[in-house]
């Protein structure tokens, strides 16, 4: 295990520089662009017998004593309450139960991470009813680019150290960020208190307002979302040229009369979700011209909540169609007419954005369906295990064949935490599908055994252990889910959520290949 005097927060946080800057009701455009702030470079690392280092490195008199470790006792009473529940006697099986994965891959370390209020302006405080998702990690050259909740700040990929920030003006939070760039220029979206009225290009190898406009916010920030695909992004109901902010359309005037649209999903392609009349339906839209190109009505035996979208992938185009409350998914993939092709109902399919509650935070946790020309990846879980949390994680993948719509496989990860008759789920995030159609999976077991990345063999679901990360890794994720992106040999962790003051964005080397 790690070195446990290894702090897992600074107990003297260092201030950075977060100037104020003037309001941003002045004229749009280059012209008005405020610069970007340039930031001092922290601390490096030092030689040290630590198997890793959390966030730009402390000095060795600042490291923390190790009793004061809160998460990770957090996570010893969970397991032994787990324990608690199965008997005295199931402890000794647990012990001899083993790791069950036929290899344990290469042992890498965590290379840097950025924690909340230590690293960076301090953590804006959060009510509950304004929890936001916040997309846009973004790698250009040698750095990683992130939206976060007060401004657009660039890292160095190799140590952490800050490039460059761009504060939001006024006081403003960030509302929205496409996942997708066009060319250097990121599209945000940011306003004042819960108003979302500003949108934004970002030139990301350098941080310039490359200009800015003027929108009408029609819903809670917590929902806001940008679609981004072919260099348009959609913002609400009105789509922007991402290289030079020309207004393009407005869906009102672009669909049928009847017909209401309420949310966009980009990627490779413009899919869009709506009412017409009493009937929930999706279209693909032409992004230049905002034209429907088809449109594929839902059963009516359920309803799409307001603020969420039943599109969970555009390559092909997948709905997650409604069914009765407390239903399972139904995911139905169309063909490129938008005709149904078939459905996809094996593997307990995780992709719960259109039923259950409405709380605002609910938004987009479930993990990637993500797909090459001959498979479909659904993460799902099998029910089997007890969740530590309100929310399960996919503790298994489902490949279909995208031609037939055939199961080809189910493969199930181990358990955290296996007792008997009861076992803890580990939480998989898929990563990427590789050249060669296999899928990469972040795995978190939640610290009762090491975080890894693992490959799904695209022929029978084999799972095989490409790196192993430290355990105190972890344990210092606790319950979070970061969603995971490669790159450049390096994996990166990005804690999307304003709801969590934990590490924001953590990354390790990646020497396992498939």
């Amino acid at each position: 295990m790690a070195n446990p005097n290894l702090p897992l927060h600074d107990p003297h946080p260092q201030p950075g520089p977060h100037p104020h800057t003037p309001g941003y009701g002045g004229p749009a455009g280059p012209g008005s662009a405020l610069p970007p702030t340039p930031a001092p470079m922290p601390l490096q690392p030092a030689p040290s017998d630590h198997h890793f280092v959390f966030g730009p490195p402390l000095a060795p008199d600042r490291i923390r004593p190790a009793r004061d470790r809160p998460v990770l006792l957090r996570t010893a009473i969970l397991a032994l309450l787990v324990l608690a529940l199965a008997g005295v006697g199931a402890v000794r099986q647990a012990v001899l139960h083993g790791d069950e994965y036929g290899n344990t891959g290469e042992h890498v370390s965590v290379a840097w991470a950025l924690k909340e209020g230590r690293d960076g302006p301090k953590p804006v405080s959060t009510a509950g009813s304004d929890v936001r998702t916040l997309e846009g990690t973004w790698f250009q050259g040698d750095t990683v680019v992130r939206s976060e909740r007060t401004r657009v700040v660039a890292y160095r990929v190799d140590s952490g150290a800050t490039v460059w920030e761009k504060p939001l003006p006024n006081g403003a939070a960030m509302c929205a960020a496409g996942a997708e760039t066009d060319g250097p220029i990121a599209v945000v979206v940011y306003g004042v208190g819960t108003a979302c009225d500003r949108i934004a290009g970002i030139d990301i190898t350098s941080g310039t307002e490359v200009w800015a406009k003027p929108r009408t916010a029609k819903g809670p920030a917590a929902l806001e979302r940008l679609a981004v695909s072919r260099g348009v992004a959609v913002s609400g109901d009105t789509a922007f040229r991402i290289r030079d902010g020309t207004q393009l359309w407005v869906a009102d005037r672009t669909f049928a009369v009847g017909c209401q649209v309420t949310g966009f999903r980009g990627g490779a392609a413009l899919v869009a979700n709506g009412r017409c009349g009493s009937t929930d339906a999706v279209w693909a839209v032409d992004p230049l011209t905002g034209k429907p190109a088809w449109v594929h009505k839902l059963p009516t035996e359920g309803t799409v909540l307001a603020g969420t979208s039943p599109v969970v992938a555009t390559s092909p185009v997948i709905v997650d169609e409604p069914t009765a409350p407390g239903g399972p998914a139904r995911l139905t993939v169309l063909t490129e007419r938008g005709e149904p092709a078939y459905t996809i109902d094996a593997g307990g399919p995780l992709v719960d954005d259109t039923r259950g509650d409405a709380r605002e935070d609910k938004r987009d946790t479930s993990p990637r369906v993500l797909a090459d020309e001959r498979t479909i990846y659904v993460p799902g879980n099998n029910g089997r295990s007890v969740h530590a949390s309100n929310t399960p994680g996919a503790n298994q993948i489902v490949a279909v064949d995208r031609q037939t719509g055939r199961v080809r496989w189910i493969s199930a990860l181990p358990a955290a935490v296996k007792v008997v008759g009861l076992s803890v789920d580990s939480k998989a995030a898929p990563i990427a599908v590789a050249p060669d159609g296999a899928l990469r999976v972040w795995v978190n077991a939640r610290g009762s055994k090491p975080p890894r990345l693992v490959r799904f063999d695209p022929q029978n679901g084999h799972i095989r252990v490409l790196a192993e990360y430290p355990l105190r890794l972890g344990v210092s994720l606790a319950e979070a889910m970061p969603k995971p992106f490669e790159h450049d040999g390096r994996l990166f962790l990005v804690d999307e959520s304003t709801a969590g003051l934990g590490y924001r964005l953590i990354t390790g080397s990646i020497r396992g290949k498939s």
